[in-house]
C-alpha cells in the first residue's frame, strides 16, 4: 500500500532535511559522550518535535506540548540546538515558519509538595490527562513507531541518570 503524501507529510520530510545538521551533531557530542549516529538520530528526533510543537502552535489545539522525563535526551540535544542561534533560527523560519520559543515548565506546574492527598491527586489526574493529549497528539502526527521511540525507547536508553553520567 502506497502511503498519501500529505502537505504534513512535505513539511515534516523538509524539516527533518536541514543541511547544517553536522555542526549540531558536533556541539552535541562535545556536550555529551554519544557517538555520531545515536547524535544524529536525537537530533532527527528533536527536529520532528520542532515540527511538532510549530504544528500544535499552527493548529492551535488548546493545549501545549511539554517536556517530561521521558524526552529529556531530546530537551538536551534542544538546548545545543538553540546555542547555534542563526542555524536555529534558519531552521524555524524555514522549516517550520514560525520560531518555536523553549519555555521551561514554571514551578508552579511542577511537583512541588502538595497540603492533602487530595490536592496531590487532582495534580496527578490532571498530568496524566496532559500526557494523554499529548500522547494522542504525537500519534495521530507521527504514528506509533515515534510514541515508541519517545516514550519507551528513549527513556530506558537515556534516563535521567543516564543523561548526567554522559555528559561532558
Amino acid at each position: 500500500m502506497i502511503q498519501e503524501i500529505t502537505t504534513a507529510n512535505k513539511a515534516l520530510l523538509s524539516a527533518l532535511d536541514c543541511e547544517e545538521d553536522n555542526i549540531i551533531i558536533e556541539g552535541f557530542m562535545e556536550r555529551y559522550s554519544v557517538n555520531q549516529e545515536e547524535a544524529s538520530e536525537i537530533l532527527q528526533e528533536t527536529k520532528k518535535w520542532l515540527w511538532l510543537a510549530s504544528e500544535n502552535i499552527k493548529e492551535k489545539k488548546g493545549f501545549r506540548l511539554f517536556i517530561d522525563n521521558s524526552l529529556l535526551i531530546i530537551d538536551e540535544m534542544w538546548h545545543t540546538f538553540i546555542l547555534h542561534t542563526r542555524i536555529y533560527q534558519k531552521f524555524c523560519n524555514e522549516k517550520l515558519n514560525l520560531f518555536v520559543h523553549h519555555e521551561p515548565t514554571p514551578a508552579s506546574e511542577k511537583i512541588i509538595g502538595f497540603y492533602s492527598e487530595e490536592e496531590k491527586q487532582k495534580f496527578h489526574n490532571k498530568q496524566e490527562e496532559l500526557l494523554s493529549q499529548q500522547l494522542s497528539y504525537i500519534y495521530d502526527k507521527l504514528g506509533a513507531e515515534t510514541v515508541s521511540k519517545w516514550y519507551e525507547e528513549f527513556p530506558e536508553k537515556f534516563d535521567k541518570k543516564k543523561v548526567h553520567s554522559i555528559k561532558r
